[in-house]
């Protein structure tokens, strides 16, 4: 059996997670970060206390540098850790994340981290954000969308991920760690992203997809407001 070392090394080949990569931060990052930070209709002036949860390459540690928030930042592996910290990021080991003080930050993101989780550990891992933020402060998380077969691909991709998570599973497990919903939905997708190839793309699909979309609703979920076509679910609560 491989051990852990050899695991991570091995991961952060496959991922192409390197010290020469690390941090940066692409244009369609950028518009990708603003676009779901808008969705908590809330602003985050500079000096906003941020904590990023699995940082995984660095991309949102230089987007919050950029914007002047003090940024922290959580990773399981020990090499990006070692690598943030040389990069000048103030970083820790996601293990010591309990150790934050209560009401810490008023940002909290995980973007690809929850479905690393095992389910049964997920509500005391909540439970934890929510007692390191501030009052009002904001969780945002995005993971592979369980309501939708176009989610398996992100889902069954990585050999670390190990819960699927539906909509309807993360609303009651956000109302269980005493979060208020503010958004359970796709990701979003910015038409204008700075790559020209994928805004044409996105010009030319949004109504083909636009029309996708009603129809599956009037047919499949009349009653109901999946977000069938997303890839990945983002939720955006409150405290």
């Amino acid at each position: 059996m491989t051990d852990q070392k050899n695991y991570d090394d091995e991961y952060r080949r496959w991922k192409s997670w390197n010290s020469s990569s690390f941090g940066k931060l692409t244009r369609f990052d950028m518009i990708y970060f603003e676009s779901e930070l808008a969705k908590a209709n809330r602003d985050f002036p500079a000096d906003s206390s941020v904590l990023e949860i699995g940082f995984g390459n660095g991309s949102f540690l230089t987007y919050s540098k950029q914007k002047q928030w003090k940024v922290t930042g959580t990773e399981a592996n020990d090499e990006l850790v070692t690598t943030a910290t040389t990069a000048g990021f103030s970083v820790r080991q996601a293990a010591e994340m309990a150790s934050f003080e209560k009401g810490s930050f008023d940002l909290v993101v995980a973007f690809d981290v929850l479905e690393h989780i095992p389910q049964d550990e997920l509500p005391a891992f909540l439970t934890v954000i929510n007692q390191i933020l501030k009052k009002d402060g904001v969780f945002i998380a995005r993971f592979p969308n369980g309501d939708s077969p176009l989610g398996l691909g992100n889902q069954n991709g990585d050999i670390t991920h190990v819960t699927s998570l539906g909509s309807a599973k993360v609303i009651y497990l956000m109302q269980r760690a005493n979060f208020d919903i503010l958004s359970v939905a796709g990701e979003a997708v910015p038409i204008l992203s700075g790559d020209l190839k994928f805004t044409a793309h996105r010009i030319l699909t949004w109504p083909i997809i636009a029309m996708m979309k009603l129809f599956m609703r009037v047919v499949f979920f009349p009653r109901s407001n999946i977000s069938y076509f997303s890839k990945n679910l983002v939720s955006i609560v409150r405290k």
